[in-house]
């Protein structure tokens, strides 16, 4: 018997929802985490077989949180949990060694290569990373987690299996941005990261910002086969750093619209004084 529940969530997802659930079906239950759909999402998810579920209401746009995470808990019961969203697709050996580490449950947290397609090419990757979507569910803490963050982990070392950076066990990430929507996303998950690092204390550094905004683009410039498109997705992670310093600094100088409005009222009030 399989020991891992594919848990997905989504928000008006009709047109990649039915792709996802045919993947995972066959290797555990799958469990669709709504945020309220108007599309035909819920119809199409439980006709596939998927179980689907209206997840809770939260202050904070990122899913990765606690509240999040108990509410999960309580639906699997499964020993492992993969964390997943519905642009993404596993090959059948990756689905095959998934299971298998969860019946074996000797690893509690498991890395797994993420390849990702952007811009809608498909002939190369954009990008390569890991990410640790598949774990054990008592070995994981979501409390304090920060955006993009899977939690914290609670076992030891020895209980950690990064899987090796091949095609069979990698994740393929369709990402679905052209430059509008890559800006308003990143424009909140900027926003987000940068009250996070203000409430913790962290101050705004020139310095800091370049050295990530070089690192992003580097990051991306790495996967390097799409010619332009790597230069322009590196560019626009690079512009993402940029927006997360911008908002610190927003933040550590109290710079808001009103703000600005203020300060300019102060100084138009100056030059009419000569007018009196």
């Amino acid at each position: 018997m399989n020991n891992i529940t594919f848990v997905i969530f989504t928000y008006n997802e009709e047109k990649r929802i039915s792709y996802v659930i045919r993947n995972f079906i066959k290797y555990g239950e799958v469990f669709i985490m709504d945020d309220g759909s108007t599309d035909r999402t819920k119809e199409i998810s439980e006709k596939l077989g998927a179980k689907y579920f209206i997840r809770p209401k939260i202050d904070n746009i990122q899913a990765e949180n606690q509240e999040m995470f108990n509410f999960v808990k309580s639906k699997v019961k499964a020993d492992y949990i993969y964390w997943g969203y519905a642009d993404n697709i596993a090959p059948k050996t990756l689905l095959e060694k998934l299971v298998e580490v969860s019946v074996q449950n000797k690893f509690k947290r498991i890395f797994i290569p993420l390849y990702t397609y952007l811009w809608g090419n498909v002939k190369n990757y954009a990008l390569k990373s890991y990410t640790p979507f598949v774990f054990h569910k008592d070995f994981i803490d979501f409390a304090d987690n920060h955006i993009h963050g899977m939690g914290k982990f609670l076992g030891t070392k020895e209980q950690l299996l990064k899987l090796p950076n091949k095609e069979e066990y990698a994740l393929r990430h369709f990402s679905t941005y052209n430059l509008n929507k890559f800006v308003q996303a990143h424009l909140n998950y900027a926003d987000i990261e940068a009250l996070g690092r203000f409430q913790s204390g962290e101050k705004f550094s020139t310095i800091k910002m370049f050295i990530e905004m070089a690192k992003y683009y580097f990051w991306g410039r790495r996967a390097g086969k799409n010619g332009a498109l790597v230069r322009i997705v590196s560019l626009n992670y690079a512009f993402f750093r940029l927006m997360v310093y911008t908002r610190l600094f927003e933040l550590e100088n109290n710079i808001t619209l009103d703000s600005i409005e203020e300060n300019y009222s102060k100084e138009k009030e100056k030059f009419l004084e000569e007018y009196k």
